[in-house]
């Protein structure tokens, strides 16, 4: 047997045994060609919906944690085929299409964790406004990914390809959790003509002191970094007119990391409201950082957004 074809039958077998135990819908799988290796890209289909002209399609950062427990690395998930069928249990189903994309690969590379995730999903536009330093020497020697970009110039293609549509503000938008959805946001403000709307979930503001990340696996938590809230924050600032016309939703919980969320989040919230954004912000009390956590706030995501 051809060895493509033998990757084909196996790669539908693996599907079907997923599908079969999804709440709800179904989900393709693809590969893109991303940096040095591929990409894998999940199309999940609510309720089996089809595409009509009123859909929207929606990118999800980080699609290895948004459905079943086994693909995640830690073993939680969003279970965001619960959610929807819960809303079509009471027939509020939207009409979406979810494109998840896999974070970074880990692979032999520059962190202790052999992970890119962090560095590929952090704003490089926010790099300048970090003060002087081996900091900002750090962050423009490594964040050499422009995961925004990508998206743009290889999945949202091949989306359209694939479904002979055109994607665009009117029926795009993309939703992460932690740097996902640090990144949402950056990637409306990047490509506002593209995006019409982002869903950031306990948005990871506070960055990461380098002696902090070095010890992580032996910590296993972190503090922050005042120099990358203030830079997050004067990027956004900077280029808070580029979404005057679009939809933002927040959130954080109160435990764990999300409690470090707090201050930072208020002030890209002050941010927000005197500049007339049109967005929403929900504190979830006793929530932690956690993809379970992160799934149980998906539906009021959505609903604010579409």
């Amino acid at each position: 047997m051809n060895k493509s074809v033998g990757f084909i039958l196996l790669l539908v077998m693996f599907t079907n045994t997923m599908n079969a135990e999804l709440a709800n819908g179904k989900i393709e799988e693809f590969f893109i060609k991303s940096g040095i290796e591929e990409r894998k890209i999940r199309i999940y289909y609510p309720n089996n919906n089809s595409v009509d002209d009123d859909t929207t399609f929606i990118i999800m950062n980080d699609g290895e944690e948004l459905f079943l427990e086994r693909d995640s690395w830690r073993g939680r998930t969003w279970r965001i085929d619960k959610s929807f069928d819960e809303l079509a249990k009471i027939n509020k189903a939207p009409n979406v299409i979810i494109i998840a994309v896999q974070s970074a690969k880990k692979y032999k590379g520059k962190f202790l964790d052999n992970t890119r995730r962090y560095l590929e999903l952090f704003p490089k536009e926010a790099i300048k406004f970090l003060p002087e330093g081996n900091k900002k020497k750090i962050y423009g020697s490594l964040a050499d990914t422009d995961y925004p970009k990508f998206l743009v110039e290889s999945v949202v293609p091949f989306v359209e390809g694939k479904f002979k549509i055109n994607l665009d503000k009117n029926n795009l938008g993309v939703i992460g959790s932690s740097m996902g959805g640090l990144s949402a946001l950056n990637t409306i403000v990047e490509y506002p003509d593209e995006f019409g709307f982002a869903g950031c979930l306990s948005t990871h503001w506070i960055g990461i002191k380098p002696w902090e990340y070095l010890l992580l696996p032996i910590r296993q938590r972190i503090s922050g970094d005042q120099d990358t809230i203030d830079a997050i924050y004067e990027y956004v600032k900077e280029n808070i007119s580029t979404i005057q016309n679009h939809k933002v939703y927040f959130d954080r919980g109160t435990r764990g990391l999300d409690y470090l969320y707090k201050k930072p989040q208020e002030s890209v919230d002050k941010l927000f409201f005197d500049n007339n954004i049109n967005f929403e912000t929900q504190v979830y009390k006793g929530h932690d950082h956690d993809p379970v956590d992160f799934g149980k706030r998906f539906i009021p995501a959505i609903e604010f957004l579409l």
